[in-house]
């Protein structure tokens, strides 16, 4: 597998999802457009060195991300080269595991995603599966069993040269931070640790799935069931299944709910009568949109349009199953509105439509979301 990994190709494929995929800096400070500058040479000497095992992963950087509850999550971000290791480590690991991700597994999974795994969920509803069990998992990434984790990957690969070189990446310790011997995690903000996490979680895909109607995203998990006592008996087993394997579950967001109050995953808030975004979801969007358009800023309005809308149509996107459409109406009307009090002085509404008249908005490109998920044109 050594040589597999170590080919140009699997490290030219691998830069390319580091490329794609962007992020923040690690250790080292170096950005990917820097990595990028002399990518071939950097590239040919990471496989000579990756091929006479002197190469070695470097610390990795602590980023801590505020969470709308006030608290914070910590991502472990490598440095640029180590990302490229990373993601070449998933290249080759994924075939030898994919069989192992069920029907119930959408994350990371190569033709799946978060918007098939919530359109699950409302098939199961339709079905007659109209109560759901949730369960959370307490810091998932921070506490899966390395041991665990490396045994898995030694049922199928007998390299010991790969899974040295998997092992010295799993336990990257963090710069700054004292790591124990027997320390538990694996590094959220790595490419390869969402392959990991399918793999730690393929057995308990198994034991729950072959019961209820499980749907995983990553450590996002909901059991549909057709009735309360079935839900009830469905969390018990996802909880004690989760528990062997060294998790720990948040007893206050484990519950059993029907689908006629409904349940928030994945961003969306599902019901029985179709799915909308959560209102924490419509108030991140919020966040990010005022960060964009601020007042004091001195833009153009033409160049806030043009760094409002690519957040606008991510998240329009993301939210296209959305039904009926006008649950996204009053998302709209709020756009329009802040672009109007933030870059147009002296705001009145009547006012408004003569400073910036909302067709000079739309002949910038501004769109919102119920226009794209309608297809609306300024042409009608």
């Amino acid at each position: 597998m050594m040589p597999l990994l170590c080919r140009k190709k699997t490290l030219q494929a691998a830069w390319e999802r580091v490329r794609e995929n962007g992020g923040a800096p690690g250790v080292d400070g170096e950005s990917v457009e820097e990595f990028g500058e002399n990518a071939k040479e950097r590239l040919w000497e990471l496989s000579e060195a990756l091929r006479l095992h002197t190469w070695q992963p470097n610390p990795l950087r602590r980023v801590w991300i505020p969470k709308p509850d006030g608290r914070k999550r910590g991502l472990a971000i490598p440095c640029v080269e180590d990302r490229v290791v990373h993601a070449a480590l998933a290249i080759v690991l994924y075939p030898m595991f994919e069989d192992l991700f069920g029907e119930a597994c959408f994350a990371y999974v190569q033709g799946r995603n978060a918007q098939q795994a919530v359109a699950r969920v409302q098939a199961q509803a339709r079905a007659g599966k109209t109560w759901v069990a949730e369960t959370d998992v307490a810091s998932f990434f921070d506490t899966v069993g390395r041991k665990r984790v490396m045994a898995k990957l030694a049922e199928r690969i007998a390299d010991g040269s790969f899974l040295r070189l998997a092992g010295a990446v799993i336990r990257s310790g963090v710069l700054g931070e004292v790591t124990e011997e027997d320390a538990e995690g694996i590094p959220q903000g790595s490419p390869l640790s969402p392959l990991l996490a399918n793999i730690f979680l393929a057995e308990f895909d198994r034991e729950v799935g072959k019961r209820w109607a499980l749907t995983r995203y990553a450590d996002d998990l909901v059991v549909s069931c057709a009735t309360r006592e079935e839900a009830e008996a469905a969390r018990a087993a996802a909880e004690s299944a989760l528990k062997r394997e060294g998790l720990t579950v948040k007893a206050e967001k484990t519950r059993v709910v029907s689908l006629v109050e409904g349940v928030d995953f994945l961003g969306y808030r599902i019901t029985l009568g179709g799915a909308r975004p959560s209102e924490k979801s419509v108030r991140r969007f919020h966040e990010k949109v005022r960060s964009l358009t601020l007042k004091h800023e001195t833009r153009s309005l033409q160049e806030v349009v043009s760094r409002v809308m690519p957040v606008v149509r991510g998240w329009t996107n993301y939210f296209s199953l959305t039904y009926p459409r006008s649950r996204v109406w009053d998302i709209g009307g709020w756009l329009l509105e802040r672009i109007a009090r933030t870059q147009v002085k002296h705001y009145w509404r009547q006012k408004f439509r003569e400073k910036a008249p909302l067709t000079t908005l739309y002949e910038f490109g501004l769109r919102t979301p119920y226009q794209i998920l309608t297809r609306w044109s300024p042409r009608g």
